[in-house]
């Protein structure tokens, strides 16, 4: 099991696919996010999570694993497929919907990771 404290900043979750973001944790991770969206106190009950990825090898599958944990919760996802951050983020505002997306930004392409926000 990869060390989450090590993956965990104070911004995202980044880190070298697979040795220490795979699919399995994706998932979970998609998982514990819907559920965190789902029990958020702001009052709306949201009920899509939009899910994007960079061009990085390993976005599609470690995506995908995401959006199944999100599934599980009850919630439906949006692919919104190929995207930049400030895509999901204007998407986010625009569709008052949570987000999440994949991303490494400058590292290098053995890295993937996971930029989260709320609707809004």
């Amino acid at each position: 099991m990869a060390d989450v404290d090590a993956i965990f900043k104070a911004y995202d979750i980044r880190g070298v696919v697979p040795d220490e973001l795979d699919a399995a944790l994706c998932h979970q991770i998609g998982a514990a996010f819907g559920r965190f969206v789902l029990d958020h106190p702001d009052g709306a009950k949201p009920r899509r999570v939009l899910v994007a990825r960079d061009m990085r090898a390993s976005g599609a599958e470690l995506a995908g694993a995401f959006a199944d944990g999100v599934q599980h919760q009850g919630l439906h996802v949006v692919d919104l497929g190929l995207a930049s951050t400030d895509l999901v983020y204007f998407a986010s505002g625009s569709l008052d919907a949570p987000g999440a997306m994949f991303t490494a930004s400058h590292n290098p392409a053995r890295y993937n990771g996971i930029k989260l926000c709320l609707a809004g």
